[in-house]
């Protein structure tokens, strides 16, 4: 049976829900009443956090010497595994003990665990540095030396883990320390911010749940560069606990799939801190035990700056995971062609991306209660985000279209939400319920109802517009703040002139619809459009391609299945770096064009008869990431064919 690291991907689920596997191994022991013992305990962190002057304006975090700074926090949401020595039948029939994942859980917001395993065995308790994603998804602090970009599979790939006896013990250089438990058991950890990791590879078989590789680990301050007594300590943990907030605020901080986030002190990527989306850039990651790709991410751990503390700097990339999982599926996305964040606030993006932006900052802003986003080392302030300032912007730069004034609006809306004033002081933040708000940044229900002509989808893509609407609705049970009568349309209105955006919104001009009509049953090529990259700006050295100009949306509906090639001419002629990606995204096919054009082999557009006419949305994006390409005009058909 081949290993498989089966216990944090494909079995994510039962991991948090803390459900026991079955014991493993072919020793025929039944698991009852009389013959178990459970072992519970609480995982503990040293934190070292933010300090703040007496405005509330962060300045470095508090110095880390004084013991009196350092906060002991629960660490929530970590996964927690026990192992046993159980006796193993091997295929030439002879038997022998080995080391079996016997159950699993996650540490609750106290930092408490239970696990329930079978007496009168040599048992070993796990902390491993993987934490509750949200939903059945995990997240993994990943221990590779060189970082994310290891030549290793994302299945082979180490993680952090911290090992005790079912006595409590950890003997010194014993990687796996173990004690035959006989009655139920306390074994609790307290993480100190230089104690050191085991590098361990969690794989174990499908079949027996045998862990093979439970005795190769090694301690992380036995690399090469590293030193004895200076291990990751409770930083891992610190990750793990800016997860937990999140997740317990939003419910997931996940791009929809398994994450690995890069962590290894020393080693700082030169993008800095952030998650990859595009997961074809990175071939590693795809898990053979689930054929699905994780996400890579890399964490600052660099010794001029490291954001293993910073929640200022994960939050927000929690954040963009959060809202990029939730466009997905939406009616103008394509799961295989998804546009992908900037990673920055652009004053000049597609509304959907301007809204993904300005929001997460936002989001982030709200869960630390708090309009800075600061990037911290040691004592001292590497930088800060005011979330608030627009200072730099243009009048031109204030639009719906503009991440910086989206996330502006944002802290408004927060503040009003909670009745405090603006701009308000560090006193006022303190009283923020960041649960107030907590509708405004999810994804709206479709915004067209399924009808007998057209199922359910949204009539353009998403925009800072459909979260202003979810201000109206009225307020549903457990919600903390009745935001429909906050935020009538003169309140409203004020808030978002200041950011140049209107409202109530326009019902003509450039702001009534993102999306182009181009009506039913078309028979001639449809309008020409121009796609200009005169405001793209380049983002750790390429262009993202996601401004206003570069991608166009529009729609036709049919009254029948159509049989076609989709024709593209491009005036003039796309540069040699250049393309053009006409997606259908209820097909879920993208098709690409270079040069002056072309047509597609013969295609079939459904319908479905009994929703007619039938909606098709279609996205055109200008790629030119690594120039800039001269403005084009490009004309689509639909052309009969056999």
């Amino acid at each position: 049976m081949p290993l498989s690291r089966a216990f944090l991907q494909t079995l994510g689920a039962i991991v948090l829900l803390a459900v026991a596997l079955a014991c493993g191994g072919n020793s025929g022991d039944s698991t009852t009443a009389s013959t178990t013992a459970t072992i519970t305990g609480t995982v503990t962190f040293s934190r070292v956090p933010l300090a703040t002057d007496a405005n509330g304006v962060p300045t470095g975090l508090k110095d880390a010497s004084v013991a009196a700074n350092l906060q002991s926090l629960p660490a929530r949401g970590v996964a927690m595994r026990a192992y046993q020595k159980i006796e193993q039948t091997l295929p030439d029939g002879s038997k022998e003990l080995r080391w079996i994942v016997v159950r699993t859980a996650i540490a609750d917001a106290a930092g408490k665990y239970s696990l329930v395993v079978t007496k009168d065995r040599p048992t070993m308790v796990e902390v491993l540095g993987s934490f509750a994603g949200g939903g059945s998804i995990l997240v993994h602090v990943i221990a590779e030396p060189t970082g994310i970009n290891s030549t290793t599979t994302a299945l082979d790939r180490l993680r952090y883990a911290l090992r005790k006896a079912a006595n409590g013990t950890a003997p010194a250089n014993n990687n796996t320390p173990n004690s035959v438990i006989t009655a139920d058991a306390v074994v609790d950890f307290s993480v100190g911010l230089n104690d050191e990791w085991w590098l361990v590879n969690p794989a174990f078989n499908l079949a027996t749940t045998e862990a093979p590789l439970t005795d190769q680990a090694v301690l992380e301050t036995s690399v090469a560069g590293r030193t004895a007594g200076l291990g990751s300590g409770s930083r891992i943990l610190g990750i793990g606990d800016t997860i937990a907030t999140f997740v317990t605020l939003y419910g997931s901080a996940t791009p929809g799939a398994s994450l690995d986030l890069h962590y290894w002190p020393g080693l700082s990527e030169p993008r800095g801190s952030y998650v990859e989306y595009d997961t074809s850039l990175f071939p590693q990651s795809y898990d053979m035990s689930t054929g699905k790709h994780h996400f890579f991410g890399s964490l600052r751990g660099g010794f001029d700056n490291d954001d293993a503390w910073d929640e200022g700097v994960i939050m927000p990339l929690l954040a963009r995971n959060f809202l990029f999982a939730s466009s997905l599926g939406r009616t103008f996305t394509v799961a295989a062609s998804p546009l992908i964040p900037a990673g920055t606030a652009l004053s000049d993006l597609v509304p959907d991306m301007a809204r993904l932006e300005g929001l997460a900052e936002v989001m982030a802003a709200n869960a630390l209660k708090s309009p800075y986003l600061a990037d911290t080392q040691g004592t001292t302030l590497v930088s800060m985000v005011d979330i608030r300032d627009t200072s730099a912007l243009s009048p031109s730069q204030l639009s719906p279209y503009s991440a910086p004034a989206i996330r502006a609006l944002g802290w408004e809306i927060v503040l009003k939400a909670n009745k405090l004033p603006s701009p308000g002081v560090a006193a006022d933040w303190a009283k923020i319920d960041p649960l107030a708000t907590g509708r405004f940044f999810l994804a709206p229900a479709l915004t067209k109802a399924a009808t007998t002509t057209s199922e359910a989808r949204d009539v353009e893509p998403l925009s800072i517009y459909n979260q202003l609407d979810r201000l109206k609705e009225a307020k549903a049970s457990g919600e903390p703040a009745d935001l429909a009568g906050i935020f009538t349309d003169p309140v409203l209105t004020s808030l978002t002139t200041p950011f140049g955006i209107t409202w109530p919104r326009p019902t003509t001009g450039a702001y009534a619809s993102f999306v182009a009509d181009w009506g039913t049953d078309p028979t001639t090529p449809f309008p020409p459009m121009t796609l200009s990259m005169a405001k793209a700006i380049q983002v750790n050295g390429a262009y993202p391609n996601l401004t206003p100009g570069e991608v166009f949306y529009a729609g036709f509906s049919l009254n029948a299945d159509k049989r076609c090639t989709l024709t593209a001419t491009i005036t003039p002629a796309l540069g040699p770096d250049s393309k053009l990606e006409v997606d259908l995204p209820w097909m879920v096919r993208t098709f690409t064009f270079t040069g002056s054009g072309g047509a597609t082999e013969a295609l079939t557009i459904p319908v479905n008869s009994t929703l007619v006419p039938y909606y098709h949305p279609v996205r055109l994006r200008l790629k030119s990431p690594a120039s800039l390409q001269p403005d084009v005009v490009v004309t689509l058909a639909l052309s009969p064919s056999l």
